[in-house]
């Protein structure tokens, strides 16, 4: 635990609406059907596009381009195809490329393409991590702190939020900050949360800096 301490402090976390107002119904209703046709016709184009996406990548997945592999499989699941994305994500990660493992794991996490299984995603996220892959870390470390598909640990979470900052994932850093603000598997320090939000801030974290400015208006920090 220390080691995370002394490398933080020293090495210094909408959808948009458009709403329009129709002058009567009949314009509502023209409006509405124009609207659906335009949403239908994008669907179709995006389609379009993600398949000569995915023609144009193929070549290079199949000669041995595993970071390739992995796109395509971002590229099906965006398309919500997500039993190619598995086919996709399972090649590249038992190829050696983590962030692909992680995007394995969350399939089984979420059931998307395969039938949802904690034990496998446990397994998927835990070696990935041994293997210094920082997204698997992070999300083995959310799955801990959830509690949603496992028994809620958050010794655990922290070790792998851990795990995933000393990885450079800064995310995971400043999610230490907030194990230690809310006492969760470590005493409660908001001293050092604070310390730890700073440097997440500071490496380009945003979502971190307004915890740091909480903190440090709360402890009257100079």
């Amino acid at each position: 635990m220390l080691r995370i301490i002394i490398f933080l402090l020293f090495s210094l976390f909408i959808y948009t609406g458009c709403s329009v107002k129709y002058q009567n119904v009949d314009n509502s209703i023209n409006n509405s059907q124009k609207l659906d046709e335009k949403i239908s016709l994008k669907k179709e184009r995006d389609l379009i596009t993600a398949n000569n996406i995915i023609l144009s990548l193929k070549p290079k997945c199949e000669s041995g381009d595993n970071e390739t592999c992995n796109d395509i499989g971002v590229v099906f699941e965006n398309m919500q195809d997500y039993k190619n994305a598995f086919l996709y994500y399972k090649r590249a990660c038992d190829s050696g490329v983590e962030h692909s493992c992680a995007n394995l794991g969350m399939l089984y996490e979420k059931g998307l393409g395969v039938s949802k299984d904690p034990q496998k995603t446990i397994q998927i996220y835990t070696q990935s991590c041994n293997n210094s892959g920082a997204l698997s870390c992070y999300n083995l470390a959310n799955v801990y702190r959830k509690g949603e598909i496992v028994a809620q640990d958050y010794k655990a979470a922290l070790n792998a939020y851990i795990n995933a900052c000393e990885l450079q994932d800064m995310a995971s850093c400043a999610n230490i900050g907030s194990m230690y603000e809310l006492g969760l598997g470590v005493q409660k320090d908001e001293v050092k949360a604070y310390g730890i939000y700073r440097v997440a801030c500071f490496r380009g974290f945003n979502k971190s800096c307004s915890h740091m400015k909480r903190l440090e208006k709360k402890l009257k920090v100079d």
